[in-house]
């Protein structure tokens, strides 16, 4: 997670900012999702893949880069303040530094809050689940196409950092990444952005502009201004109060005031959902370091997509992520029922002559082909 752990390359890298405060929250590295990676996207088709229609494969100029990021006013800042120390040396923070510029210049999305999403684009994207991966207009405006990484890649936002289409531990990764560590950095990112616009003083004429109801526009009519995304003046003055033709300067002091909080401070500045939230991240970091197994267990529920070459492909906790199960392994299913598993390994290993390793039944256990015998 930093540089100061051995072995890095077996651990998964979040933002330098949240690998710091993670450090503290969970007292261990998190294992690396090595089935997800940037530079070699799993869900992009391979040479030799079966043709397979445009909704099976992401496009590779897209990848998962396939959304308008919304990024709190510190995270906005991080990325400006990187982006001028570089001055050029690091080609990569440079662009993404630029691509912020724009979007604060040419978009009506933008706040003392953060960058948000477009109206327009919120439209399009909340009806468009197939396009995902797939289509150039949600690309996201900070992906690199020349060398296809991530511009603000050291402060891209919470819901950046925990999405992975496919996870080595199954449900059991999806639970710790999505289920928790996502909801958690969306919440601390939103209780940090706010805390930041208070200890700044925007004013409270601005204050009231930003959290008026209905803000830009009437409710689910989109005006002309929202369907290109472009600035009211208008209400940029009223919104930016004090700090209005400073806006730049105004996100990286929101990064200088967050960059120097504690993980304690953080959890003392945010709401009581951030400190439930990060008691369940752990209790499913736990989870996620444990190799045990459950004492007895039984068949999951599961779809059977394929069956070919002694194989059976399943589907369980992701249609993004099917597993290929050996037949003898999906006939041993069945014994499976709920008594104590080491007697039905046992049975397993006296009647059809196999011996199923612990790492395998626990990946079974992990894609939800087998559960605890006392889950719903």
């Amino acid at each position: 997670m930093n540089s100061e752990k051995p072995h890095t390359a077996e651990y998964e890298s979040l933002t330098p900012l949240y690998a710091r405060w993670m450090d503290d929250l969970l007292g261990g590295p998190i294992p690396r999702e090595t089935r997800a990676t940037c530079d070699d996207c799993a869900m992009c088709a391979k040479p030799g893949d079966p043709a397979a229609g445009e909704e099976t494969f992401f496009d590779p100029a897209i990848k998962c880069c396939s959304t308008v990021p919304e990024l709190s006013n510190f995270l906005v800042g991080g990325i400006l303040a990187a982006g001028e120390a570089d001055s050029g040396s690091d080609k990569q923070s440079v662009s993404g530094r630029e691509s912020i510029v724009r979007r604060i210049k040419e978009s009506g999305a933008v706040s003392p809050l953060g960058l948000g999403q477009s109206a327009a684009f919120k439209l399009i994207y909340e009806n468009s689940d197939p396009a995902f991966g797939r289509s150039l207009s949600l690309r996201c405006p900070h992906y690199l196409e020349d060398s296809g990484r991530c511009g603000i890649r050291n402060h891209r936002p919470g819901i950046c950092v925990t999405w992975f289409c496919k996870h080595v531990r199954g449900n059991v990764g999806r639970a710790f990444w999505r289920d928790w560590l996502e909801k958690l950095f969306i919440d601390v990112e939103r209780s940090l952005g706010t805390w930041c616009v208070l200890k700044l003083d925007i004013g409270l004429e601005a204050l009231r502009e930003i959290y008026t109801p209905g803000g830009d526009g009437q409710p689910g009519a989109l005006t002309a201004a929202q369907l290109d995304n472009r600035p009211n003046p208008a209400r940029q003055r009223r919104i930016w109060g004090k700090w209005f033709g400073r806006e730049e300067a105004f996100f990286v002091e929101c990064a200088r005031l967050v960059e120097s909080l504690s993980w304690q401070q953080v959890l003392g500045i945010c709401d009581p959902e951030a400190n439930i939230l990060a008691s369940l991240t752990r209790r499913a970091y736990d989870r996620l370091v444990s190799d045990q197994v459950p004492p007895a267990l039984k068949v999951g529920s599961f779809q059977l997509v394929q069956m070919t070459n002694g194989l059976s492909r399943v589907r369980s906790y992701s249609p993004l992520d099917p597993l290929d199960v050996p037949a003898p392994v999906m006939e041993s299913l069945r014994y499976f029922d709920g008594r104590p598993t080491e007697e039905a390994l046992g049975q397993i290993a006296s009647e059809k002559g196999i011996s199923l390793s612990a790492n395998l039944v626990r990946k079974l256990c992990d894609f939800e082909l087998l559960v605890a015998a006392d889950a719903s």
